[in-house]
C-alpha cells in the first residue's frame, strides 16, 4: 500500500466523484476475481469428492427446503394505554410506531405518564 493517503477533505465535488467512480470500479474488478478463485476451488473440490451438478444443484434444494422463514407470532389485540388528551376517540396501545397526535404532544414537551389511561 501506498504511503500517500487521500484526504477527501480537501478534493473538490468533481474530483470525489471521479474517485468515487474509480473506487467502484475497483471493487466490480475484485468482486469478480474473488468469485472465479472461489468457482475455481469449489470445482477442485467437486473433483475431489467425485460429485456430480447433479447433486450439488440437490444439495442447495434440500437446504432451501430445510430453511423455513420464521413466522412473527401472531399478537392478539391490546388495550388502548394512551388517550389523546384534545380529542379522546384518539388512542394507542404503546405498540408500533407513535401516531402523530402522540408525536405532537411529546414535541410540545409532554410526557407519555401524562397521557396514560
Amino acid at each position: 500500500m501506498s504511503s500517500n493517503k487521500i484526504q477527501p477533505s480537501t478534493l473538490n465535488l468533481k474530483e470525489l466523484e471521479s474517485l468515487q467512480k474509480k473506487i467502484e470500479k475497483e471493487i466490480k474488478k475484485r468482486r469478480s476475481k474473488t468469485q472465479e478463485e472461489g468457482l475455481k476451488k469449489i470445482k477442485l473440490i467437486v473433483a475431489e469428492y467425485g460429485l456430480s451438478a447433479t447433486e450439488l444443484k440437490n444439495l442447495s434444494v434440500i437446504k432451501a427446503q430445510k430453511v423455513k422463514p420464521k413466522k412473527g407470532k401472531k399478537r392478539g389485540p391490546v388495550a388502548p394505554k394512551y388517550r389523546d388528551p384534545s380529542n379522546s376517540s384518539n388512542t394507542w396501545t404503546g405498540r408500533g410506531r407513535k401516531p402523530k397526535w402522540v408525536e405532537g404532544f411529546l414535541s410540545m414537551g409532554g410526557r407519555l405518564d401524562q397521557i396514560a389511561i
